[in-house]
C-alpha cells in the first residue's frame, strides 16, 4: 500500500448511532444558519436515510479526528468530511483530572463507534 493511501473501515452495526450524532451536528450547523452547502444537503439526506440504505467509513487521521466518508445506496451518493470526536477529546480531559463519573462518558462518540469498524478494501 502506498503511503498516502488511506485505510478505511466500515461501520456495518451502530449505523443508528452514527446518524444520531450526525442528526444532533446537523441541527447544531442549521442554529448557526450553515445550511446551504451541497454538503449539509448531503448530510440532511443521510440523516434521513434507513440504516440499510447507508454505507460509512472511517478513517482515523489523529488523536481525536477522523476522515468520514458516506454512501447514500442506490444511487451512491458520497460526501467525504472530517469529524473531530469532541466527546472523545472531552472523556480523555476529564479522565486525567480523575472525574470518570460525568455524563460525557454515557454518550456514544465517533471513537466508540470506530472501535466497532470492520477493515474496508473499498477506494475512496
Amino acid at each position: 500500500m502506498k503511503e498516502t493511501e488511506v485505510q478505511w473501515r466500515e461501520l456495518v452495526t451502530k449505523k443508528e448511532e452514527f446518524l444520531h450524532i450526525l442528526r444532533i451536528l446537523n441541527h447544531y450547523y442549521e442554529m448557526r444558519g450553515e445550511t446551504k452547502s451541497k454538503q449539509f444537503a448531503f448530510r440532511r439526506t443521510l440523516a434521513d436515510s434507513p440504516t440499510d440504505g447507508v454505507q460509512i467509513f472511517f478513517s482515523k487521521i489523529g488523536s481525536f479526528e477522523y476522515q468520514v466518508a458516506c454512501r447514500i445506496l442506490p444511487e451512491e451518493q458520497m460526501e467525504t468530511w472530517i469529524h473531530i470526536d469532541g466527546i472523545a477529546e472531552e472523556r480523555e480531559r476529564l479522565k486525567q483530572i480523575g472525574n470518570t463519573e460525568h455524563p460525557v462518558f454515557s454518550l456514544v462518540c465517533l471513537g466508540d463507534l470506530y472501535a466497532l469498524t470492520l477493515p474496508s478494501q473499498v477506494s475512496i
